[in-house]
């Protein structure tokens, strides 16, 4: 009897073995590609101090790490261009005022900390009132960035961030939100095509709060857009010209805008 037993506990053992070693097979300890975690640039490191400066003075930056959702289609049918903020001897001729005209967002993509933003706005032409702004020839993104990352790192108006060991081309392609709650603010840089091919590089904040209207509708309240234009990539004396003729910013202009009334998700004409 012991000896039947010794050779029934010997078999139950080496079950239990095989078992563990198929569950262990199945199921490996270790993943097969290692986890990869991303840390977004600090808005404050990313973003220059006087455009920063200005959204926190009409209190309407908000940060934290919980944002809300915002993918859709979101139009302004009107923008109110309320702050010029210029350099020293700027000869920027840019008032503040009202546009009456439709601007369309789409906000899309967005995965924890990383974001998706393109948005298209009326045409104008030299010397009207938004030209430099709103003369786009295509979507204006994020994406446009692309490789013109080098001929931006190495000018003075740069960020400390873009020069610190942090920094990676990679980064530079992103947009980013941070807030919590319904409230949110983006931060991201933009090349926009506009028709005169000066190809300015801007640093761009934009916030707000989602809401719902009457209809159900997703809607986006206390709208802010702003941007500091940091450079030019097609820089000669067309650029310049253009420059000191007033009909566009000098790097280091900052304009802030916000809708008037709350932006409504929907699908909208391109």
């Amino acid at each position: 009897m012991t000896k039947r037993t010794n050779i029934t506990t010997f078999i139950l053992i080496l079950f239990v073995g095989f078992l563990c070693s198929c569950k262990k097979d199945n199921h490996p300890s270790t993943p097969e590609t290692p986890v990869s975690t991303y840390e977004i640039p600090a808005i404050d490191e990313y973003i220059p101090e006087r455009l920063l400066h200005l959204f926190d003075s009409l209190n309407v930056l908000h940060r934290g790490d919980e944002p809300p959702m915002i993918n859709g289609n979101f139009v302004a049918e009107s923008l109110y261009y309320c702050i010029v903020d210029k350099v020293p001897e700027s000869p920027y001729n840019f008032q503040p005022i009202l546009t009456i005209s439709d601007h369309y967002f789409e906000f899309k993509e967005q995965n924890d900390e990383l974001f998706g933003v393109t948005f298209k706005s009326p045409h104008g032409t030299p010397g009207e009132i938004g030209f430099s702004l709103e003369q786009s020839d295509t979507d204006s993104t994020y994406f446009i960035v692309k490789d013109s990352v080098a001929l931006f790192t190495n000018t003075p108006i740069a960020p400390p961030y873009f020069k610190s060991s942090k920094f990676t081309p990679e980064v530079f392609r992103h947009a980013y939100i941070i807030g919590s709650g319904d409230y949110f603010t983006l931060y991201f840089y933009e090349i926009r095509d506009i028709t005169n091919h000066s190809l300015p590089l801007n640093a761009v904040v934009i916030t707000g709060k989602i809401s719902t209207n009457v209809e159900g509708k997703t809607i986006i309240d206390d709208f802010w857009w702003g941007m500091e234009t940091m450079k030019y990539y097609n820089e000669g004396p067309t650029t310049n010209l253009i420059i000191q003729l007033g009909y566009i910013p000098t790097p280091g202009d900052i304009i802030i805008s916000k809708s008037p009334d709350a932006l409504v998700e929907g699908c909208y004409r391109k």
